[in-house]
């Protein structure tokens, strides 16, 4: 039996991800789906909230008022769940250009909204690349992030 909803939404995603809008399944096909891969009814539901919830974003960029050289800084929830790599990892993002200031604040809030205990690295990439893949106009940001989650390039701060 599998325990998160992380591990729902990866699922979902790499199953799922190639079907096109001719070919929507239907949510409680897919729900019959998953739990047949034995996924659990209640973290099925929470992805599907989780999923939802993203989709709700709006996907236009927002105009930034803080500047290129802003530092973010992790609130206590956020620096007791977030690993220091998984930190990393996320400024290394910004600062390669493949997401922006709000896109970022996107992907802590959907990071945090995942339940999880400690968020790693691997957390942070795999909800990146669910953001990305969200927000029109973002294909090529998304290439990007799909090339460091299949891909075999480690990161590791030094």
């Amino acid at each position: 039996m599998k325990e998160t909803i992380f591990d729902v939404l990866v699922y979902l995603f790499e199953h799922y991800i190639d079907v096109g809008d001719d070919q929507v399944i239907e949510q409680g096909k897919l729900k019959t789906e998953l739990l047949e891969a034995g996924f659990t009814d209640s973290y099925v539901d929470r992805a599907f909230d989780w999923m939802e919830e993203l989709s709700n974003q709006p996907t236009m960029a927002a105009e930034n008022s803080v500047g290129q050289r802003s530092i973010r800084i992790h609130s206590p929830e956020e620096q007791q769940r977030f690993d220091v790599d998984a930190q990393g990892f996320l400024m290394f993002l910004e600062q390669a250009g493949i997401i922006d200031a709000t896109r970022r604040e996107l992907i802590i809030d959907r990071a945090m909204a995942l339940g999880d205990t400690t968020l790693t690295v691997d957390h942070i990439k795999w909800v990146a690349l669910m953001v990305l893949f969200s927000q029109s106009g973002m294909e090529g940001h998304y290439s990007q992030m799909e090339d460091l989650v299949y891909g075999d390039i480690p990161f590791e701060l030094h």
